[in-house]
């Protein structure tokens, strides 16, 4: 994903739609994703999470309001996705359990094996390596941490939201299971809800 592709003026519009009552209308259109992605993570509370191109923070506020003595490290290339996730954090008095950081997905400034759980949301559409992309989160799981991604299931010749910028590469859930599988990830579980995939992988502890 372009550093440019969310900043500016554009940075800051989609920043304010991705956490703002119109994206309700865009998942009427296309499911609702968020039960699933919360079965998947399995949070009891404590955990250290990251949440990789996070955006303006809808799904990092969800996972924060759910943890008591964990944190979630969120990532993103747009410093007006961040700055809007900041504000939000603020609001909702969730500051101190999120890390907003100026990160790329491809290379993650993040330790081997310090995280619990691993998520990416709608980002692998615009990335041209997700397979990069998924090696880098299995990379900061711990032995036994979640990696769970829900991306847009794009047919040959289909942008994944028709009138934005996004790849035009077929996507289906053979595609995330076979991704999942060359990061090493087991026990893999991948469906749909609507139009999304939804994937799950678990790190061995042979991986550590």
């Amino acid at each position: 994903m372009s550093t440019s592709e969310f900043s500016g003026l554009r940075g800051r519009f989609f920043a304010w739609f991705l956490t703002s009552p119109l994206r309700r209308v865009l998942e009427w259109r296309m499911g609702k994703p968020e039960a699933r992605l919360l079965e998947h993570l399995a949070l009891e509370g404590h955990e250290q999470v990251l949440d990789a191109g996070c955006g303006s923070g809808f799904h990092t506020l969800l996972i924060a309001e759910r943890l008591t003595t964990g944190s979630v490290v969120a990532t993103d290339v747009s410093t007006e996705m961040l700055d809007r996730l900041r504000t939000l954090a603020g609001a909702r008095g969730l500051t101190g359990r999120i890390e907003p950081r100026l990160a790329d997905n491809l290379a993650l400034d993040l330790d081997d094996a310090c995280m619990d759980r691993a998520l990416s949301v709608a980002v692998w559409h615009h990335l041209n390596d997700p397979q990069k992309a998924c090696d880098e989160l299995a990379r900061t799981l711990r032995p036994g941490g979640r990696v769970v991604v829900v991306d847009l299931e794009v047919v040959a010749s289909e942008k994944a939201v028709p009138g934005l910028d996004g790849h035009d590469k077929a996507f289906g859930p053979q595609d995330m299971r076979r991704i999942f599988t060359a990061a090493g990830l087991t026990s893999i579980e991948v469906d749909k809800v609507g139009r999304w995939v939804v994937g799950l992988g678990h790190k061995p502890p042979e991986l550590a």
